[in-house]
């Protein structure tokens, strides 16, 4: 049943399929159609069998198999942009697979390769390094276009809409093959009825008064910052590559360090501001800042000693309180603040802010297909299902219009309006963890485990990460030194 990936010239192993097909939209006889779409614009199409909104057809019936992440997200404001896109358009239906282990589904899908059984649009939670592979074997459409295609409930582009994912979405070899549907923002979430009873500094200036915090709570006996040490990379929504941006303003070399980490350029390991950051991290961890046996956690088991109150913070994101919906006790208040890095307190404090979600479309089904499917991205942009997003998923929305509205903005959840309250209060800047330059090979993969591996070690105090950074700069070099 299983074919060898060499068959597309990649190279990814196949996986087991661990979860069911469940459909979604009509059994339609006829699911998927190979003919051309008809542009309105033709001689031979007539406008009334066209829609005018996109010029495509209204007679050919499609069927659009969809692989979608279900996630802390989960799956009702998704239905409800189908169950609309269906509505507005009637000759689109959807076979829709939905799984937390989506993943293992595409890769056992793209191992098989059946282009008919594969999905037509799919979530870009895929193995470590298969998008970079696909791409490169021309198996994904590149979506750079739909940021000029105007949204379906306003005359503006989707650029002209964006409130800075554009500029925060991650490309591939140049190239963007997943318009994101929705933001998030990172950093260190809290119970404001916990810091309130206790009068803990609810906003620290000052990177001193963060560590003031974090004593203060530790002598309270709480656990001052949890964060699930199995997937150990959560610490770095709180403590990564932005607070490596934050140091390089103070120090007044901010465009040469984001040009080094942009372009994945030595010195990228041992700067002086990566060193700093994990020599920070290194002496929270000699404070016992995080939990005994962290590298045991699970992030739901992480998040539940935040709402428990066996922790101060969390290091997570804003999707945080839909994920944890079904846990949180009465009286419970989110709030939200980040660990400043300098020594003034007006100096400005970096998020990390990333493009979140996003489909793939494959690149060898039908051209009417893929045209449907890029259309179903433009779809989720309307700002009611933005709105759904907001209220159902606890994300934060991609249209800036969205956010300038009052109304709207209090429908959104009160984790990520907890964030807008952060903002509101403080010299921010959101940045994202995408780089220009995508390096797969072994020596540049070992660096990034390498250093992923050791981070439990270094958050309990147990191993100084200077010389971990200095190893995972080597592989680097050797990595960088192999492409020239």
């Amino acid at each position: 049943m299983r074919q060898k990936m060499k068959k597309w010239g990649l190279s990814t192993a196949s996986l087991l399929l661990v979860a069911s097909v469940t459909a979604c939209g009509s059994n339609d006889p006829n699911p998927t159609s190979s003919a051309k779409p008809v542009n309105k614009s033709s001689p031979d199409a007539s406008p009334s069998n066209v829609y005018p909104e996109n010029g495509l057809p209204k007679d050919q019936k499609v069927t659009l198999k969809f692989g979608y992440w279900e996630n802390g997200n989960g799956r009702e404001w998704i239905d409800y942009a189908m169950d609309t896109f269906k509505k507005k358009f009637p000759n689109v239906s959807f076979d829709t697979t939905y799984s937390p282990k989506i993943d293992t589904i595409t890769n056992t899908k793209i191992t098989a390769g059946n282009d008919d059984d594969m999905f037509d649009i799919f979530s870009t939670s895929l193995p470590r390094g298969m998008a970079q592979s696909l791409v490169e074997a021309g198996k994904i459409e590149p979506q750079d276009d739909l940021w000029e295609h105007k949204a379906y409930d306003k005359g503006k582009t989707l650029k002209e809409l964006q409130s800075g994912v554009y500029e925060a979405a991650a490309t591939i070899s140049g190239k963007m093959y997943a318009v994101p549907f929705a933001q998030s923002v990172t950093g260190l979430f809290y119970n404001k009825t916990l810091f309130e009873t206790n009068g803990w500094n609810q906003n620290p200036k000052t990177w001193k008064e963060f560590t003031d915090l974090v004593d203060t709570i530790k002598a309270a006996g709480v656990i001052p910052i949890t964060y699930p040490g199995k997937y150990p990379d959560y610490i770095r929504f709180a403590f990564g590559v932005p607070k490596q941006l934050e140091l390089a303003e103070i120090n007044g070399n901010l465009k040469a360090v984001e040009t080094l980490y942009r372009n994945y350029e030595l010195p990228f390991y041992t700067s002086p501001e990566s060193l700093e950051v994990y020599k920070r991290i290194y002496e929270l961890g000699q404070k016992k800042a995080f939990p005994d046996g962290v590298a045991a956690l699970t992030h739901t088991q992480s998040q539940m000693q935040l709402l428990q109150g066996q922790a101060a913070l969390a290091s997570t994101g804003e999707w945080v309180q839909n994920e944890m919906k079904d846990s949180i006790p009465d009286g419970f208040k989110w709030g939200f603040m980040l660990a400043p890095m300098g020594d003034k307190p007006e100096s400005t404090k970096y998020y990390q802010s990333y493009a979140n979600g996003g489909h793939h479309i494959w690149a060898a089904k039908p051209d009417l297909n893929k045209k449907w499917a890029k259309e179903f991205i433009v779809w989720m942009w309307n700002l009611d299902i933005q709105q759904r997003l907001a209220e159902k998923a606890g994300s934060l929305p991609v249209r800036s219009d969205f956010m300038s509205e009052a109304a709207l903005v209090e429908k959104l959840q009160d984790a990520p309006k907890a964030v807008l309250q952060y903002m509101k209060n403080n010299a921010i800047k959101g940045t994202s963890t995408a780089r220009s330059v995508t390096r797969s090979d072994p020596d540049a993969t070992n660096a990034e485990k390498l250093m992923l591996d050791s981070i439990n070690d270094i958050a309990s105090g147990k191993l100084d990460a200077q010389l971990k950074l200095k190893e995972a700069e080597e592989l680097l070099k050797k990595s960088i030194g192999a492409k020239k």
